[in-house]
């Protein structure tokens, strides 16, 4: 395709507006797969753990809850914070349940 000396300013300004678009286009979705680390404060921390400001120094003093410190500043993951939490879950007397009869059921396979 052959273009005009005048057509140039046109064309040009035509790819510029598409790669705008194209970095916004990418940036939306780099911000959606990388999602910055979420860092919070020790009284936000709180309100998610459900617990009073002595009682989470008290677990950051015996290691319990994930945190990290810069200078006197304790500083804390929300992602972590979440994490941390789900790993407490116990299981259901259901669960556990299932969980024997499987096993025993796989014993009694083996014998076989």
């Amino acid at each position: 395709m052959k273009y005009t000396f005048e057509q140039i300013p046109s064309i040009l300004k035509r790819i510029e507006n598409r790669l705008d678009k194209v970095e916004q286009m990418l940036s939306v979705r780099i911000q959606k797969e990388f999602p910055e680390e979420d860092f919070i404060g020790a009284k936000e921390a709180c309100r998610i753990l459900k617990l009073s400001l002595p009682t989470l120094y008290s677990k950051v003093c015996q290691r319990e809850v994930p945190f990290y410190k810069k200078g006197n500043r304790l500083h804390f993951s929300k992602a972590e914070l979440l994490n941390w939490i789900q790993e407490g879950k116990k299981k259901s007397l259901d669960q556990i349940n299932q969980e024997a009869n499987d096993l025993m059921n796989k014993n009694n396979r083996k014998r076989w």
